[in-house]
């Protein structure tokens, strides 16, 4: 394969993350749902 080709390769996957990123900083900044969220505890349980 081409290095060019290489080079477009890479170059689309690094904008790919750092658009992830940027979308990720902004849920949280609202304080939107975010991927790493905990489940909530289940209702009618919990501890005493």
């Amino acid at each position: 394969m081409e290095w060019w080709l290489w080079l477009i390769a890479v170059l689309v996957i690094l904008v790919v993350i750092g658009i992830s990123a940027v979308v990720t900083q902004a849920r949280r900044r609202r304080g939107g749902p975010v991927v790493e969220q905990h489940p909530p505890p289940p209702e009618g349980g919990g501890e005493r």
